[in-house]
C-alpha cells in the first residue's frame, strides 16, 4: 500500500525530531563527562577541602602574619623576608589541616601599619595608604604583661642568647679621677713681721726645691737695723735685742754674724722653715712687705694628699673603710696605694661633692703637685650580690628593663632597678629572681616588638572607631 503524502511527511517530521534528539543527548553525555585526574585526586576517604597547596612562602621572622610569594622586606619593621616551604597534600587525618591552621591562625582584625590604632573588620585595601591591611592574629601576643611568642626556629636564626643572674660576692667600687695636693700638715708659709723692701730674692718661681735653713729672700727694714744697733751696743741691751730680732723672723745663726761682724747689715736674710716645694711666691724684688705679706708658701715633698672628689651616694655606698689604688692615665701598670681615706665633712656648694683625701708615701716617686690620676676607691663587700651582664639591661627614659623568658619561645619586659657595677656586670635590687632566665643577645629586637604588640593591645575601637567592611570595600 503506497503511503499518502501526508503519512510521508508526518513520518519525515518524526525521524527529525529524532535525530536532532540523539544529537542532544550526545552532546550533553561528552559536556558531563569529567577528565581524568587520577593524578591529582586525593586518596579515598579524604576530604579534598581539608588539603594544603604545595606552596613556597616568604615571612617575616617578627611578624609572621606577614607572607608573600616573592622575596621582599617587612612593611612593619624592614626585615628582610624568610624563604620558608608549606609542605603540600596534607591529608585531613594529619595533625596539621588547612582547617587546623585556619582555626590557628584566625584574625582578630586588619590595621594598616601606617595606622595600627585603626582597626578594621576584613581585609581589603587601605584607605590611608595604597596597600593591602595587615591581619592581626590571635596568637600574636604571647601573654597579659605585653610579652611576646617567637617560634623556636626563628629564635636560633636571630641569635637570640639567654642566661641566668648570677650571685657573688660584691666590693664596693668607685672609679673616679683624682689629683695629687699638699699635705697641709706638711705646709709652711714665710711671712714678713717687719715693714721693709725685698732686696734681692733667691727664689724666682713657684715650683722651686728648697732646704730648710736655705736663703729665700733678703729684706732691708729700718726697724731690723735699729735692732742690730741695739745689739750692738752692750751687753745690758744685747738680750732683748736679740730676742727682738727672733721675734722679727731672723735666725740665730744670722744674729751671730751680727755680732761677730761688729756692725749692722743693711738687709737681713729670711729663710726657708721646712724642706719642700715653694707652691707659691707672693713677691719679687724691690716689692715692699709689711707684716701680713706672704713671702713664699712651701709644701714638703715628701707629704701629699690625693684628693678624689665622691657623691653623697657614692660615700654611702663604699660604707666608712676605704682602700683606694692610683694610677696615672697613660701608665696603669704603675700603681699606688693607700687606705684609711680622710672624709671632708663639707659638701662643695656648687659641685654637691664630698672630698676625700688619702695621704701617699711619695719619698721613691716623686709625683709634682697637681697630677691626676685615676683612683679605685673600694668600699665594703655585701655578700650573696644578684648580677646579670651590663649587655642584658636596657636604659630608656622610663628605666631600665631586661627580656625574661618567661617559657620557651615567649619574652616578657620586666623592669629592674640597678645597683653596683662589677666590671662587665650591674647588681639588680629588685625586679628579678635568680631562677628567671634573661635575653643578653637580640634584646633590643625583643623590646621593641613587645612595645609595638603592647601598644597596639592599650588601643581600643573606642579611641577610634573601627571602620566597617562597607565603606573600605569601595575603594
Amino acid at each position: 500500500m503506497t503511503p499518502t503524502p501526508s503519512l510521508r511527511n508526518r513520518a519525515t517530521a518524526l525521524a527529525a525530531v529524532a535525530a536532532f534528539s540523539a544529537l542532544l543527548l550526545v552532546l550533553a553525555g561528552g559536556c558531563s563527562q569529567a577528565p581524568d585526574n587520577s593524578a591529582t585526586d586525593p586518596a579515598p576517604g579524604t576530604d579534598s577541602s581539608d588539603t594544603v597547596s604545595a606552596d613556597v612562602r616568604y615571612i617575616c621572622p617578627m611578624h609572621p602574619h606577614i607572607q608573600q610569594h616573592g622575596p621582599g622586606s617587612c612593611p612593619v619593621c624592614g626585615m628582610e623576608l624568610v624563604k620558608k616551604q608549606i609542605e603540600a597534600n596534607v591529608p585531613a587525618t594529619s595533625v596539621v589541616t588547612k582547617r587546623a591552621l585556619e582555626t590557628q591562625r584566625q584574625a582578630l582584625y586588619w590595621y594598616d601599619p601606617m595606622r595600627p590604632e585603626v582597626k578594621f573588620d576584613a581585609p581589603g585595601k587601605s584607605p590611608f595608604m595604597d596597600m593591602q591591611l595587615v591581619p592581626k592574629y590571635g596568637d600574636d601576643r604571647a601573654d597579659a604583661n605585653g610579652g611576646i611568642r617567637i617560634d623556636p626556629t626563628v629564635v636560633q636564626n636571630l641569635g637570640i642568647r639567654t642566661v641566668l643572674p648570677i650571685r657573688r660576692d660584691v666590693q664596693a667600687t668607685v672609679r673616679v679621677p683624682a689629683r695629687v695636693v699638699a699635705d697641709a700638715r706638711g705646709q709652711a708659709r714665710l711671712q714678713s713681721r717687719a715693714k721693709g723692701w725685698i732686696e734681692k730674692l733667691h727664689v724666682r718661681a713657684a715650683g722651686q726645691y728648697v732646704a730648710a735653713g736655705s736663703v729665700i729672700a733678703e729684706i732691708h727694714s729700718p726697724e731690723l737695723v735699729q735692732a742690730q744697733e741695739e745689739l750692738l751696743l752692750g751687753p745690758d741691751s744685747a738680750a732683748g735685742a736679740a730676742e727682738r730680732l727672733r721675734r722679727l723672723g731672723i735666725a740665730d745663726a744670722d744674729i751671730e754674724q751680727v755680732k761677730r761682724a761688729g756692725k749692722s747689715s743693711r738687709r737681713l736674710p729670711l729663710r726657708a722653715p721646712v724642706s719642700g716645694v715653694v707652691t707659691e711666691l707672693g713677691v719679687r724684688e724691690g716689692s715692699s712687705v709689711s707684716a701680713d705679706t706672704l713671702i713664699a708658701d712651701i709644701s714638703a715633698r715628701d707629704a701629699l694628699w690625693v684628693e678624689a672628689q665622691l657623691f653623697p651616694s657614692q660615700m654611702l655606698r663604699l660604707g666608712k673603710s676605704l682602700q683606694a689604688t692610683f694610677s696615672l692615665p697613660d701608665l696603669p701598670e704603675r700603681r699606688w696605694k693607700a687606705s684609711g681615706g680622710t672624709v671632708v665633712p663639707v659638701a662643695d656648694p656648687i659641685t654637691q661633692t664630698i672630698a676625700v683625701r688619702f695621704a701617699l708615701d711619695n719619698s721613691g716617686d716623686a709625683l709634682p703637685l697637681g697630677t691626676q690620676l685615676d683612683a679605685q676607691i673600694r668600699g665594703a663587700t655585701t655578700a650573696g650580690v644578684l648580677l646579670v651582664p651590663v649587655s642584658a639591661v636596657i636604659r630608656t627614659a622610663q628605666g631600665a628593663r631586661v627580656l625574661v623568658e618567661v617559657k620557651p619561645g615567649v619574652f616578657t619586659p620586666t623592669p629592674v632597678m640597678l645597683g653596683l657595677r662589677d666590671g662587665s656586670d650591674i647588681e639588680i635590687r629588685d625586679g628579678l629572681i635568680a631562677s628567671q632566665r634573661i635575653v643578653v643577645s637580640g634584646q633590643f629586637l625583643l623590646d621593641a616588638e613587645a612595645s609595638l604588640q603592647a601598644g597596639l593591645a592599650q588601643m581600643t575601637p573606642a579611641a577610634e572607631p573601627a571602620i566597617p567592611e562597607s565603606e573600605h570595600d569601595h575603594d
